[in-house]
């Protein structure tokens, strides 16, 4: 069941995912994904992993542009690329000094001067409207602010406010469930709803990827970031195969329609 409604040529036309269950289950756990590969490969190869992110998500993103429709596995591969980098980007301006709440504050700025840039030439925000080259530009940076800064929000709530990993990740969770059902129930407009839960996703992403990852004497579980990547990827390739396949019978079933 979608957020929002669309007519049927714009969701033909439409460049990037729908929005349903399965989307949801998909991004959780690309945030997971992104912040313990992040973590593992940032320890072990330093600056180096950063560069290489950068740069698989810089022709990835250009591939997914050049694509001009969705494709399940290429959308999804720029997710998970969006969250590897983002995570990284967030976590070296904190190990450059930068205080949590700075680059928390500065994100959540970033992400909404961004929407008011996208909303401003476009006029509207609309996920399920994203069929020209500008609009996909404004997506993916918006995208990429919503990781960097649950990235910081994540940490800043698990370390710095001290609340711990497990605590952080129930806080969080709970976050995701009351405050989208809060705003549905007070008819809130469904663009802003999806937005809003798409940026409340990634901390709760993050901070499980941490308990799932860390020691257990920070109050982790004891996985290790790179068995808790491994994990976690898996289970998202699994999911995007599956999507990958279903969204080919629709492809086929519509072909068939128009000849018909």
């Amino acid at each position: 069941m979608k957020l929002f409604d669309g007519n049927d040529t714009q969701q033909l036309l439409n460049r990037v995912a729908g929005v349903d269950i399965l989307f949801w289950v998909i991004k959780i756990i690309s945030t997971t994904v992104g912040e313990s590969s992040a973590d593992f490969f940032g320890a072990h190869f330093g600056a180096a992993a950063g560069v290489v992110a950068f740069l698989l998500l810089a022709v990835s993103i250009v591939l997914q542009i050049r694509f001009k429709r969705y494709v399940p596995w290429m959308y999804w591969t720029v997710i998970v690329l969006v969250a590897v980098f983002g995570t990284m980007f967030a976590d070296t301006l904190h190990f450059l000094g930068v205080p949590l709440i700075v680059t928390s504050l500065g994100f959540l700025g970033l992400l909404l001067a961004m929407l008011g840039v996208w909303y401003g030439y476009e006029k509207t925000l609309d996920v399920h409207a994203i069929y020209t080259n500008r609009r996909e530009v404004f997506y993916w940076l918006v995208i990429f602010f919503t990781f960097a800064l649950g990235t910081a929000a994540g940490d800043l709530f698990a370390g710095t406010l001290k609340l711990g990993y497990l605590d952080a990740t129930l806080v969080f969770g709970a976050i995701i469930v009351i405050v989208p059902l809060a705003l549905y129930l007070l008819k809130i407009n469904s663009i802003a709803l999806f937005w809003i839960t798409y940026i409340l996703t990634r901390p709760f992403g993050a901070s499980g990827a941490d308990l799932l990852g860390k020691p257990t004497q920070y109050g982790g579980l004891g996985l290790g970031d790179g068995t808790t990547c491994i994990l976690t990827l898996a289970i998202v390739i699994a999911l995007v195969v599956w999507l990958t396949l279903t969204h080919k019978k629709e492809m086929l079933y519509e072909e068939h329609i128009k000849v018909d």
